[in-house]
């Protein structure tokens, strides 16, 4: 069973997330979705349940779409593959690779009446 695997802190899961995790699944039989869990800020506002949710509505089928989670409390993660053993980077079209969760979050902030500190760090210490 081929495998793919995709990380990432989903804040939030979003339109761009969901068509990478669909071109894993054209070539692999599953995905294994790692979910990073930062410590909560602006850039961080979602928990890992609420997150794991906005994913699986999208993937309900939980042998094909595994989702896990890890700490990252710093959000200091780094992801290295081995050159020339079989990894692929996923290309997606222009326009889904233009979608940006920043301006997403400031969106929900606007709606819910709050106010989005761009200037926060995205490393939380």
């Amino acid at each position: 069973m081929k495998t793919g695997v995709f990380i990432g802190r989903f804040q939030p899961f979003h339109a761009g997330h969901k068509k990478c995790i669909e071109k894993i699944l054209e070539r692999c039989d599953r995905c294994i979705v790692m979910m990073r869990e930062t410590e909560k800020s602006d850039k961080n506002p979602f928990d890992l349940q609420k997150r794991r949710g906005m994913i699986r509505l999208a993937f309900p089928n939980e042998e094909q779409v595994i989702i896990t989670d890890f700490n990252d409390p710093g959000a200091e993660l780094a992801v290295y593959i081995g050159r020339d053993v079989g990894y692929e980077l996923i290309q997606l079209d222009e326009h889904t690779e233009s979608i940006s969760a920043t301006d997403l979050r400031k969106k929900l902030y606007g709606e819910a009446g709050k106010i989005y500190d761009e200037s926060a760090p995205l490393k939380v210490k």
